[in-house]
């Protein structure tokens, strides 16, 4: 959490005291050529999905990295064949509803809960690419009450 806020957002979804989600942006690639893109993450309760919470933090997300200078983000979801008890096609269905595409799978790279899964990298375009981009700034916390 530390590294990741000194340059990007990072958000927590609290309801009636409990957390029930977050999210972060992160370099993608890590490269200066990539400064206009990043990855972001997504987690959600298992009792907060479909309740909104993940439109809510992805969009005020996608806010704070429009005013950054942020161009593309990228998501990298776990998909699973088949479902099970673990992992659902739901982080897949989230992403493309919010606007994201695939643009590119891998078979059996991810290994969690002893056993093997996909992943397919999404993309989402926020803000036209420039020939004379200017680059991305940190992101500046805004507090809600000042």
């Amino acid at each position: 959490m530390e590294k990741t806020v000194k340059k990007y957002p990072y958000f927590v979804a609290v309801r009636d005291g409990r957390v029930e989600g977050y999210c972060y942006a992160g370099a993608f690639v890590g490269r200066a050529a990539y400064d206009w893109c990043c990855e972001l993450s997504i987690y959600l309760d298992r009792e907060a999905v479909g309740l909104g919470i993940g439109r809510l933090l992805y969009g005020v997300m996608e806010a704070a990295l429009l005013k950054m200078g942020i161009v593309s983000l990228f998501a990298c979801v776990g998909v699973p064949s088949p479902a099970d008890e673990y992992l659902t096609d739901n982080s897949l269905s989230f992403h493309r509803h919010m606007g994201f595409a695939a643009v590119g799978e891998f078979k059996a790279c991810g290994r969690k809960f002893g056993r093997w899964y996909d992943m397919v990298w999404m993309e989402k375009r926020i803000a036209p690419r420039r020939e004379d981009q200017p680059p991305v700034m940190p992101y500046k916390r805004e507090l809600p009450w000042k």
